[in-house]
């Protein structure tokens, strides 16, 4: 009976006070305190080699966070660069859906000044200069008379559009038609008496 007594007493002296086990609650709490502050970084002590190549992704890098400042004066964005080298070549290759050469839908297409002086009935034909988007040949704009004051104009490569011409000097009318085939006729008459007249200078513009 005596030895049970003595064991219940050495369990009580081993067992720990409640002030006993607060102070060790607060001793694991200051550790653990001390342990978390020796594992913050301090501000600008990450260096260059403390990164591990790779170690920086796109995920990691947050939206807005690299501004164009931060950028290198010959840095460039790859997907902009082919971007723009692919429709620089579409636009070399074609030109408003039109490959190079060929005149473009609403454009001016030809344009000339015409002088009928030396057109007669014995030299009735006449190469003309002036500008033909569809051609850059020497006689890519012909003219012939067909009679007094009425002239085809020839237009190599275009074959439809609209035509207007001026009027050819004093006291003379101009009139053009339609561009069709490739060909248009231009007449021209005195403004008094309405004849058609010859050796007479005018503008023509085509469409």
């Amino acid at each position: 009976m005596r030895t049970k007594n003595l064991n219940s007493d050495r369990l009580r002296r081993l067992r720990p006070t409640p002030a006993l086990i607060v102070a060790f609650v607060a001793l694991f709490a200051a550790m653990g305190g001390i342990g978390y502050a020796t594992a913050k970084l301090k501000p600008n002590s990450v260096n260059a080699k403390n990164i591990k190549s790779g170690a920086v992704t796109t995920a990691k890098i947050a939206d807005g966070a690299v501004t164009t400042p931060k950028f290198a004066p010959d840095a460039e964005s790859p997907n902009a660069t082919y971007a723009i080298n692919a429709a620089n070549a579409m636009n070399a290759a074609k030109l408003g859906g039109a490959a190079p050469g060929e005149c473009q839908t609403g454009w001016l297409t030809a344009s000339m000044v015409v002088d009928t002086a030396a057109l007669t009935q014995d030299h009735p034909d006449a190469v003309v200069p002036g500008f033909n988007c569809a051609s850059n040949a020497a006689d890519a704009i012909q003219i012939h008379r067909e009679a007094t004051g009425l002239y085809t104009v020839t237009l190599a490569g275009i074959d439809s559009g609209v035509a207007v011409s001026s009027s050819a000097g004093a006291n003379a009318v101009t009139a053009a038609s339609k561009i069709e085939g490739g060909q248009l006729t231009v007449k021209v008459w005195n403004n008094g008496d309405a004849a058609f007249v010859d050796g007479k200078t005018f503008d023509l513009i085509a469409f």
